[in-house]
C-alpha cells in the first residue's frame, strides 16, 4: 500500500462537474444530484462535507465549444477557487454519462494542481465500467464502482488508519505502479438504513427557481426528484443501470418512502415528485402502499415517473391508484414495435398486443403519456423498423421519443458492436448521446437514420396537431417558450436531416 494513501481525513468535497451538450439535441436541465447527496447524508455524520454542484451554482454561465455544443455551470476558474478555499482533504467527482468525462477529469486536474496531496475519487457510471481506464489519468486516485455509500466511507477510514484497501469491495486505486480492481459484489440490502437524501447541502432554491427537472416536464414548482429502488434484474442489450446498481432488486419500505416524502413537503415545500426508479411499481403491493399512503395523508402532490414504467405489472386498480395520488404523466419504455427485436435483441419482456390497453387506461384516467423507442439495433432489419415506426404511429400517446442503440460502457450492445466492428469510424464515447447514431449496421447508414427519425418525430407532431391539439400546444408551444434556443435548434436539425440528399454526406459519416 502507498504511504500517500495514509492521511488524516477532515473535510470532504463532493463534486457534479459543469456539463456538456448539444444544443440541438439536449436542452439543458437541473435536476438535484441524488448520488452526491446521498453520499453526503453517509459521510457527515463523520466529516466536514460539502456539495459543489456546478450545473446549479452556474447554470446561466455557458461557453460555446463550437457551433452545436456549449459548457454549462461555473467556469472552472471559479471551481479552482471554491476548492482552494474549502481545502478538501479529497475530492469526491459525479461522472454518471461517458459524455460528461472530460469535464470530470477536468475538476480532478484542477484538484491537482491546486494541492497533489489532494486525494481524487470518482464515482458514476462511466468510472464504473471502465475502472481500469480511467484510473490511467494521472489525475484521479480512486474509483468508486457501483453505489457508493458504504465504499467510499471505507476507503476514507482506510486512509485514515492505513488499512489495507485491497479487502475494500467496489474500490479500484493504484498501488506501486499497478492498477487493483476489486470487483463490485456486495449491495446495501436494507435501503431503510440509509438516511435521507442530504439536500440541505444544496442550494435547492436555485432548483426550484431555475425549475428544468429531467425530462423538462413539471406541472407544479417546487418539484424535486427522488428514488425508492434499486437495482433492475431485466437484461436490455442497451442498458448500462447495472453497473451503478447491480442486477438485484431492492426497494425501501413503503413507509419509510412516505416519510421522505413528508420531509420534503414540510422542509421545502414540494408540491411535485419525479420519481428516477428504473422500476417503480415492480413490487405491485409496495407501489399501491405508497400511492395509497400519499393519498390517505392527502399529500396533495403531482408526480411522474421520468424513470419509465414497467409496462408488464400495470392494470387498472394500479393505474386508478396511481392517479388518485398525483401521477399526471408516465414514460412508456417500449423499446420497438416488433415482437421479435423485443425479445430476442432487446432480451426485454414486453406483450405489444397489450400496450395499447395500457395507454387506453392511462388515457381513461387523464394520465399523459410517453412512448419511448430504440432503433438501429444490431440484427435489426429494415422492415422490423418500419413495424416500429407503423406501431408508434397507431399509438395514442401524447409524446413519441426515438433513441439511437447507444453502446453505453458495460453494455452487452457495446461488446456485440466491437466484435462486429458496428461502431462508426470516428468513435469516443464523448459522442455517446441517445440522440447521436453510434451504431452503424449493414442495415442502415448513419444518414439513413438520422433521417428516418427525422420523418417520424415531424409526422407525429403533426398528428398530434390535428388528434389533440391541447396537448400539442403544451408539448410544443409552452416548450418553445420555456427553453426557446433549445425548441428552435431541434426543428432546424430535424427539417435539415430530412432534406439533406445521400450523395451529399461525406462517407466517412455514413
Amino acid at each position: 500500500m502507498d504511504k500517500t494513501w495514509h492521511k488524516k481525513i477532515n473535510k470532504v468535497l463532493l463534486v457534479r462537474p459543469p456539463a456538456t451538450i448539444v444544443k440541438s439535441l439536449e436542452p439543458k436541465n437541473l435536476a438535484v444530484p441524488l448520488g452526491l447527496v446521498y453520499l453526503g447524508a453517509v459521510l457527515e455524520k463523520d466529516y466536514e462535507v460539502r456539495i459543489l454542484d456546478s450545473m446549479a451554482e452556474g447554470f446561466e454561465e455557458e461557453i460555446p465549444l463550437d457551433n452545436d455544443v456549449l459548457r454549462y455551470g461555473l467556469s472552472y476558474d471559479k471551481i479552482r477557487d471554491k476548492i482552494s478555499e474549502f481545502a478538501p482533504d479529497i475530492v469526491g467527482v459525479s461522472c454518471l454519462f461517458s459524455v460528461q468525462f472530460s469535464n470530470a477529469l477536468e475538476v480532478c486536474r484542477l484538484v491537482k494542481e491546486i494541492n497533489a496531496n489532494i486525494i481524487t475519487v470518482l464515482g458514476g457510471s462511466h468510472p464504473s465500467s471502465l475502472p481500469q481506464e480511467v484510473l490511467k489519468e494521472k489525475e484521479i486516485d480512486f474509483v468508486v464502482i457501483g453505489e457508493g455509500e458504504e465504499a467510499l466511507s471505507k476507503l476514507l477510514r482506510a486512509i485514515d488508519s492505513g488499512a489495507d484497501l485491497t479487502q475494500i469491495d467496489g474500490l479500484a486505486f493504484k498501488t506501486g505502479g499497478n492498477i487493483v480492481v476489486n470487483p463490485k459484489t456486495q449491495y446495501i440490502k436494507d435501503l431503510d438504513s440509509l438516511p435521507f437524501a442530504a439536500r440541505h447541502l444544496l442550494p435547492m432554491d436555485k432548483y426550484f427557481t431555475v425549475n428544468r427537472p429531467h425530462g423538462s416536464v413539471a406541472l407544479k414548482t417546487p418539484n424535486t426528484v427522488m428514488i425508492t429502488s434499486r437495482g433492475c434484474p431485466g437484461r436490455c442489450v442497451f442498458c448500462s443501470i447495472h453497473t451503478v446498481w447491480g442486477r438485484a432488486y431492492r426497494a425501501r419500505s413503503a413507509e419509510n418512502v412516505l416519510a421522505e416524502i413528508g420531509q420534503l413537503i414540510e422542509k421545502y415545500g414540494i408540491r411535485e415528485i419525479q420519481f428516477g426508479d428504473d422500476n417503480l411499481i415492480l413490487d405491485k403491493e409496495r407501489a399501491k402502499k405508497i400511492f395509497q399512503g400519499m393519498i390517505d395523508r392527502k399529500m396533495n402532490l403531482s408526480w411522474n415517473a421520468v424513470g419509465g414504467i414497467a409496462l408488464w405489472r400495470l392494470d387498472e386498480e394500479l393505474i386508478k391508484l396511481m392517479k388518485e395520488s398525483g401521477c399526471y404523466r408516465i414514460s412508456l419504455p417500449i423499446e420497438s414495435g416488433d415482437q421479435d427485436v423485443l425479445s430476442q435483441i432487446i432480451k426485454k419482456q414486453v406483450d405489444l398486443k397489450k400496450v395499447p390497453e395500457m395507454i387506453a387506461l392511462a388515457k381513461k384516467y387523464h394520465i399523459k403519456t410517453d412512448a419511448l423507442f430504440v432503433i438501429g439495433l444490431p440484427g435489426e432489419t429494415k422492415k422490423q423498423l418500419q413495424n416500429t415506426f407503423r406501431y408508434a404511429r397507431r399509438l395514442a400517446v401524447d409524446n413519441i421519443n426515438f433513441f439511437f442503440a447507444t453502446p453505453f460502457p458495460g453494455t452487452e450492445l457495446l461488446k456485440i458492436c466491437q466484435e462486429k466492428n458496428y461502431l462508426r469510424p470516428d468513435f469516443d464515447y464523448r459522442h455517446l448521446r441517445a440522440g447521436e447514431v453510434n451504431v452503424i449496421t449493414p442495415e442502415f447508414s448513419r444518414q439513413e437514420l438520422e433521417r428516418l427519425v427525422a420523418r417520424e418525430m415531424i409526422l407525429f407532431r403533426l398528428s398530434l396537431l390535428f388528434r389533440d391539439p391541447a396537448v400539442f400546444f403544451e408539448r410544443n408551444i409552452l416548450r418553445f417558450f420555456k427553453d426557446r434556443r433549445y425548441f428552435l435548434n431541434l426543428v432546424r436539425k430535424l427539417l435539415k436531416t430530412l432534406i439533406c440528399r445521400e450523395e451529399k454526406i461525406s462517407p466517412e459519416v455514413k
